[in-house]
């Protein structure tokens, strides 16, 4: 049977990028849908309305959550699970038709913007064009499209410009993860393909150690930090490392000034720098509750999960968030951080912090 769920004012229902099974109906209060434009990056709130249903894309679809539901004030919503809305929809006609005019109003719209996304009329490369109609697909959350391209431009161009991206491209889409936010952008000319192997370390080495566990401001210690397998091109990584310099002396206000510089550049090109600028969002929002500036690092916490759905410091954001929510007296919302990352995978000493904390307050 459907069961009906209260939220309190900042609560999240789901985030961009979770893995979908329940289907919502939205039976009072506010919720707000907050995605990201595929044509202008731009984000995009929307409003569900009462009686609305929502989440039913990606649940029937069997693909990630393709928007964050966040809650605005006091709210009480209706949970189905697929098989039990399956079967009330199989009895309601006038339900189906009302979804399918929903849907395909929707996909109209994607279409218009793919097509101003591809330029039509333009006359490009066909590598390109075949490139660009796979990262098109993925950009707009139709994986199994974006799949089917990326396999046919490997199977025609195997050695083109754009393989070594299309793999990388390729192996995301087949995990169910979403288009990388900050990605190099495509460009119409020959390029030196990105290597689809590259050092990972700078996002594990951006956590830093800290001295109690039981300090609210501190962050669990990651064993697998390894500065020195940091990667060689220095511009913007040399700016995260002196931030992290600065952090772990105790001038949160030096730190916080380098990595926001980071932030703000335009010129990154590289893979690691742009690893470099996500590590960068990620410690910005620890300096801040360093700080005591708690709403600002919310804030911050929450643009990097929305923005690397599928980055390395996931968890850890989650887990600062609980923290938080915990100092602030939100024990409800503390829960609910500490459960998602109890729930996320591998299991480490991060999850058996929030696993910790998680019983102290229930």
């Amino acid at each position: 049977m459907p069961v009906i769920k209260n939220y309190n004012g900042g609560s999240i229902i789901y985030f961009e990028g979770d893995r979908a099974e329940d289907i919502y109906v939205l039976q009072s209060g506010r919720v707000v849908l907050i995605s990201t434009s595929i044509d202008t990056g731009d984000e995009i709130r929307e409003d569900v309305q009462i009686g609305e249903f929502f989440g039913v894309k990606s649940s029937l679809g069997r693909y990630p959550r393709e928007e964050t539901a966040q809650v605005i004030g006091k709210t009480n919503v209706i949970v189905f699970k697929q098989p039990e809305f399956e079967q009330m929809v199989m009895k309601n006609t006038r339900l189906i038709i009302k979804m399918l005019k929903v849907f395909s109003k929707q996909l109209r719209e994607i279409h218009r913007k793919v097509r101003q996304i591809l330029k039509a009329g333009s006359t490009r490369d066909p590598e390109y064009e075949l490139m660009n109609v796979a990262e098109s697909f993925y950009r707009s959350g139709n994986i199994d499209h974006a799949v089917y391209a990326f396999e046919r431009y490997l199977t025609y161009h195997p050695n083109g410009p754009y393989s070594s991206r299309a793999r990388d491209l390729l192996t995301m889409a087949r995990k169910g993860q979403t288009y990388p936010h900050g990605y190099v952008p495509l460009e119409s000319v020959a390029v030196d393909p990105v290597p689809s192997s590259f050092n990972d370390s700078l996002m594990k080495a951006a956590s830093m150690p800290a001295s109690s566990a039981d300090d609210p401001f501190a962050f669990p210690e990651d064993p697998f930090v390894d500065d020195s397998a940091m990667p060689s091109d220095r511009s913007a990584t040399e700016q995260l490392s002196q931030a992290r310099e600065l952090f772990g002396a105790g001038d949160f206000d030096g730190a916080l000034t380098h990595l926001e510089e980071l932030l703000s550049r335009n010129d990154l090109s590289k893979k690691s720098e742009f690893e470099a600028k996500a590590a960068a969002l990620f410690e910005k929002g620890r300096c801040q509750i360093k700080m005591k500036k708690l709403p600002e690092a919310t804030n911050t916490l929450t643009e990097y999960l929305k923005t690397y759905p599928s980055g390395s410091y996931v968890k850890q954001s989650f887990f600062q968030l609980g923290l938080i929510a915990e100092i602030s007296g939100n024990q409800e919302r503390a829960r609910t951080f500490y459960a998602k990352v109890a729930q996320l995978k591998p299991d480490d000493e991060v999850t058996a912090q929030a696993k910790t904390r998680l019983q102290k307050i229930s």
